[in-house]
């Protein structure tokens, strides 16, 4: 297998992830390619992406995720510095972040 690429590497994952039209799949395919840990790692930063956007203390989530305020003030920081993807995320599926 050749070098990696991120950019080819990201298409991949982008490109595989929209042919997952079903609900249904979803899990399964997540389970497929995902250790428990790494599903709930993913899973506890959209949450606090999630708090975050919605406006409560990084305290507040900390506790409420039970994770350190360290790990809270990364994922802050993808918010504030990052692409802005977790943000349109929420924001167009419903995700009840708040607008800005």
């Amino acid at each position: 297998m050749g070098k990696p690429n991120l950019e080819k590497d990201k298409k991949l994952l982008a490109d595989t992830f929209s042919k997952l039209k079903s609900s249904k799949v979803l899990p399964l395919f997540l389970d497929d390619l995902l250790t428990e840990e790494e599903i709930l790692d993913l899973a506890q930063r959209l949450k606090i992406a999630k708090l975050i956007l919605n406006g409560k203390s990084y305290d507040e989530i900390s506790e409420s995720v039970g994770t350190s305020t360290a790990t809270v003030s990364k994922i802050g920081q993808v918010l504030k510095y990052g692409k802005g993807g977790l943000e349109k995320v929420f924001k167009s599926k419903g995700g009840g972040a708040k607008k800005k």
